[in-house]
């Protein structure tokens, strides 16, 4: 049959059909179900069966609710009904309309059919699986249709009472969440435990090292959590007044939610690792990876007309000496050592960076070496020349970075002339003739004082740009107050990033001059600082970020 002898029979079954639909419609007679008797909506055109829909017979059940045509897939023009994915115009029904979010996951997205009628407000069901109204996942989308993809949080963990130097504070994360270790009103060690939002889920008070009859109360000089072969501890070096400025180091174990364990004479238990027979403000400790093993390193009282020293030694965790305490760098005369970071190597070896502060000319050399268990030198020292005050920081990256010796990363603090602006600088291959790189840059003025995280291999900085308008009054009269700065975290190959909660910038103590960085959850990170007003008070806050 010609083209066009088909198209005029066609024709007519088409029109015999349409008026056979306005009929049916103005009757209000049954479905189709009802007419044929039959769900599956056989053929009665022509009274007799029709398997295949095609011929010349003509299904008037499939042309009234929207059976298409053999050459149609998209139904028919005068199709009255509702697919249950919501229509369009093309087939009769009402298109749906776009929904109110158009970003991010929410792009395109139209009204869900729900219930025999359009969403009047869209929800999951019309944006998608990926969609949520409050953004809480790290996978590279806009889940909440925003504009912002993974945005970081920021929040106020807790008050703190005065300030807090970076020696009375510090984190440490375990199967139980994020445990923070702060100093508190009475000069005892606070420990929070943090959930992944970094809100507070407990608390518990650590008191000071017990002292023996007849001495005062000790003081505090340096504070920090560890992990023992145990569990969860808290390292105290105090000093003992009246004692000729002698040191009691002690660790005191805690519980799964990082509470003191009592002892059955009434008191909390604690470990004495040692007295130290010489006074030194400076400390440092680290756990051997399998936490059996205590190292302290410190700053040995200067001798009149002598170099200064840094010395260690090494106890078991319940304070069996293993290595008693000896020298392990000298400086040079004039120059005021300091054991910046020290790191217990996969391999049982020891690595520890410390500068030597020169008063003039002005600047630092910083030495990193390694030792073994008894805290002899092995192999050659490295020594880089670097402004006042770099800081240095070790970091281990662990097996996926290379073996115990070569995984290491040195982070540190530097001006470059000419233009003196404080840079965060990364030497990675510290035996193997690495260099300092520039990772990051502070605004020309400020001063960057950071914290590093090794995360699966990957090495992860966050830190406080400060600086403060020596020339205004500071606020409330207070001269420790008045420095200002703002938050960053950077991580390894890729651009700074300012997390600050505002356009305003971050009011600061004086010794707000630390951050602490722990791994929250699968690709999030949290770092967390303080800040302080006249007002208010010191508080620690933090903010929690996805990562690559």
């Amino acid at each position: 049959m010609a083209m066009r002898d088909l198209r005029v029979h066609v024709g007519a079954l088409l029109l015999v059909a349409l008026t056979a639909c306005q009929s049916k419609e103005v009757m209000e007679e049954p479905r189709r179900g009802d007419l044929t008797g039959q769900e599956d909506g056989g053929s009665h055109g022509d009274g007799g069966p029709n398997d295949d829909g095609g011929g010349a017979g003509f299904d008037a059940g499939e042309s009234c609710d929207g059976g298409g045509l053999p050459w149609d897939d998209g139904g028919t023009p005068w199709d009255a009904g509702i697919p249950e994915d919501g229509g369009s115009a093309e087939d009769g029904g009402p298109a749906p309309l776009a929904c109110e979010k158009t970003q991010g996951v929410c792009a395109g997205a139209k009204r869900a059919w729900v219930d025999g009628a359009f969403e009047t407000v869209c929800t999951a069901r019309s944006y998608g699986a990926d969609y949520e109204e409050s953004e809480s996942r790290c996978d590279g989308l806009d889940n909440d249709c925003d504009g912002v993809t993974d945005p970081s949080f920021t929040s106020r963990v807790t008050s703190m009472s005065g300030a807090h130097i970076g020696g009375y504070v510090s984190s440490l994360r375990t199967e139980q969440g994020v445990f923070v270790a702060v100093r508190g009103s009475t000069g005892q060690m606070s420990v929070l435990r943090l959930g992944a939002d970094l809100s507070v889920q407990g608390t518990s008070s650590v008191p000071l090292p017990r002292t023996l009859p007849g001495e005062s109360s000790g003081v505090l000089l340096r504070a920090q959590l560890v992990k023992t072969n145990e569990g969860l501890a808290l390292f105290q070096a105090v000093e003992i007044p009246g004692t000729g400025g002698s040191c009691r180091l002690s660790l005191t174990p805690l519980d799964a939610l990082g509470a003191p364990i009592p002892g059955e004479d009434g008191h909390v238990v604690e470990h004495l690792l040692f007295n130290l027979l010489e006074q030194s403000w400076t400390y440092r400790v680290e756990m051997s990876p399998s936490g059996d093993q205590v190292l302290v390193l410190w700053i040995a009282p200067f001798q009149q007309g002598g170099p200064r020293q840094v010395k260690g030694l090494v106890t078991d965790s319940r304070g069996q000496v293993l290595t008693a305490p000896r020298v392990l760098f000298t400086s040079a005369q004039g120059d005021t050592p300091n054991p910046d970071s020290v790191l217990w190597l996969r391999n049982g070896e020891v690595l520890v960076a410390m500068d030597d502060s020169r008063s003039s000319p002005e600047g630092s050399t910083v030495r990193v070496r390694r030792f073994d268990t008894s805290l002899t030198p092995i192999g050659v020292e490295r020594t880089f020349e670097m402004s006042s005050d770099p800081r240095a920081l070790l970091v281990d990256l662990g097996a996926t970075r290379g073996g115990p010796v070569e995984s290491p990363a040195l982070v540190l603090r530097s001006r470059e002339a000419p233009a003196w602006k404080s840079q965060v600088q990364v030497v990675h291959d510290l035996f193997n003739g690495g260099l300092p790189l520039t990772w990051a840059e502070a605004p020309s003025g400020e001063v960057a004082w950071y914290g590093a995280l090794a995360d699966e291999g990957v090495l992860r900085l966050a830190w406080l740009s400060v600086f403060k308008d020596h020339q205004a009054p500071p606020p409330g009269g207070d001269d420790w107050l008045g420095w200002n700065g703002r938050i960053w975290t950077q991580d390894e190959g890729h651009s700074a990033v300012d997390r600050s909660p505002g356009p305003a910038y971050l009011p600061l103590h004086r010794y707000a001059q630390w951050v602490l960085m722990e791994k929250l959850e699968p690709k999030r990170v949290g770092a967390l600082y303080m800040t302080t007003t006249p007002e208010e008070g010191s508080f620690l806050d933090g903010v929690r970020y996805c990562v690559p």
